[in-house]
């Protein structure tokens, strides 16, 4: 619900100055005429941001203490050959990939609220970016064919995710980090889950199958 009240008055925001937009470039006085249609076309850009931003930010989850983001489970599909399925925890919804390699990696992108707005109960949100696979050899990493994967869509008219990651640099309200999980193994029947803390990613196994791939990866 936290991110529904952050998209919302950009949404509102956005609204108001496409009606001031419209209001100014639709009227017939064109008395100061160039002002008030620079001034619309200024109206209407910062409408037509306030709307991307607000449909960006949606797409990030606020994030507690420590929570399971998704769960991702491997069937064998051929050597080095997986079929991964994610479910991702918010929405429940699933996201099967043939995923070549041995070993697994989940990224993703977190912002993060500092100072005040931290105070005022900001908690942070993130947004699982991608899936990808590795093999164990070097020789394989080269000769071998890849899988990564994007585990949610682009966002709309410009990266939010890099645009708080440059603006962090100057105002020290929110920062934006990437997360990465250690690389897994992938291995027939193995149930891995995704959390997220305030370290970072994390990734756990939760079946006897996957307990026992990773003691024989290590």
């Amino acid at each position: 619900m936290q991110y529904q009240w952050i998209t919302a008055p950009f949404a509102i925001v956005g609204l108001i100055f496409l009606a001031i937009a419209l209001f100014m470039l639709l009227r017939r006085d064109w008395f100061l005429g160039w002002i008030k249609g620079t001034v619309g076309f200024i109206f209407l850009i910062l409408a037509i941001f306030m709307g991307l931003t607000a449909l960006n930010v949606n797409a990030y989850r606020p994030v507690d203490k420590e929570v399971t983001v998704a769960t991702i489970s491997f069937d064998k599909l051929d050597n080095q050959v997986y079929k991964a399925n994610v479910v991702m925890s918010a929405s429940g919804s699933e996201m099967p990939f043939e995923i070549s390699g041995d070993l697994w990696q989940v990224d993703a992108r977190v912002i993060k609220w500092k100072g005040l707005l931290a105070s005022l109960g900001g908690r942070p949100g993130y947004k699982l970016d991608r899936i990808q696979g590795r093999y164990f050899t070097l020789e394989d990493e080269r000769t071998k064919p890849r899988s990564v994967y994007a585990l949610s869509n682009p966002d709309v008219g410009f990266d939010l995710w890099s645009a708080i990651d440059r603006l962090s640099r100057h105002i020290h309200w929110f920062d934006a980090e990437y997360g990465s999980a250690t690389f897994l193994p992938m291995a027939d029947g193995a149930l891995f889950s995704i959390q997220l803390t305030s370290n970072g990613l994390i990734a756990r196994p939760e079946n006897d199958r996957a307990i026992i791939a990773i003691r024989e990866w290590e």
